[in-house]
């Protein structure tokens, strides 16, 4: 899939840089890796995937500004001093923001971008038990977005009060349990301008709600560059127009229930 038309399309504004690093460079010592990051300066989580190939995904990630190929080549320079510490780069994924400029407004401008280029959506929860992460993972699903967590991340009192139906610690002021599993749902949009891409997102913000999870944080991005989204391969199964197709497959059929405006 690779990047996404940088050969004519800065996308101009802001950006995130996501370096996923091998899983084994980081076995049984994940505290260097931790330090290595807050020497430099960078963000370190560990996403792992409610179901997949490759659940288990270190990630750095390096925030900048400007044009994409002024990302891309500080990502490569990102990857050297990685490499020289011994950490492996399994894959480069860079974001724009969703304002960002060239980010395509119908899905006319969306489909004369390569594949490369999608928007993604990343809700947080606060979920109270298993049984709470397995009606949200069902929920998701049908809004083609899919469950992840931070495996370096405790949810705290502030954490589990923002939850609709919990509070800090014990149970909740209903009785139920407090809310102490973090959850990300990631929903992607393909083929599709922001306004299109905003009105899926409401919609799987309204099912939420309306099943009573209430989103901690949202974020919206628009994928510029991914030089290897396999690396997702089992976990994300997204749509087609009509029917399903695996991840990183064009899609060149007319889905019935996108707005004629939109096509």
């Amino acid at each position: 899939m690779g990047e996404c038309g940088a050969a004519v399309r800065e996308f101009a504004g802001e950006f995130e840089t996501h370096l996923t690093v091998a899983a084994g460079s980081v076995a049984g010592d994940e505290d260097r890796i931790r330090r290595w990051a807050e020497r430099h300066r960078v963000k370190y989580t560990r996403i792992v995937l409610d179901r997949g190939a490759v659940p288990d995904q270190p990630m750095l990630t390096v925030r900048g500004q400007g044009a994409l190929s002024a990302q891309r080549a500080a990502a490569s320079v990102w990857v050297e001093r990685l490499g020289a510490e011994g950490f492996v780069v399994a894959r480069v994924k860079i974001e724009a923001t969703p304002w960002n400029a060239d980010v395509p407004r119908t899905a006319a401008e969306a489909r004369a971008l390569p594949p490369g280029c999608y928007f993604e959506h990343h809700v947080k929860l606060a979920l109270a038990d298993d049984t709470e992460v397995a009606t949200v993972r069902a929920l998701a699903e049908r809004h083609e977005a899919h469950v992840s967590r931070n495996a370096r991340r405790e949810l705290g009192a502030t954490d589990r009060a923002g939850g609709q139906r919990g509070g800090a610690g014990g149970d909740g002021p209903d009785g139920r349990p407090a809310r102490g599993h973090e959850r990300f749902v990631t929903q992607r949009c393909r083929d599709v301008g922001r306004p299109e891409a905003r009105r899926r997102l409401d919609a799987l913000l309204d099912a939420l709600a309306t099943a009573e999870f209430k989103a901690v944080e949202v974020e919206e991005e628009f994928v510029v560059h991914d030089d290897r989204p396999q690396l997702d391969a089992g976990w994300i199964r997204e749509r087609t127009r009509i029917g399903t197709a695996p991840l990183g497959e064009r899609r060149t059929d007319v889905r019935a229930d996108e707005p004629a405006d939109a096509r």
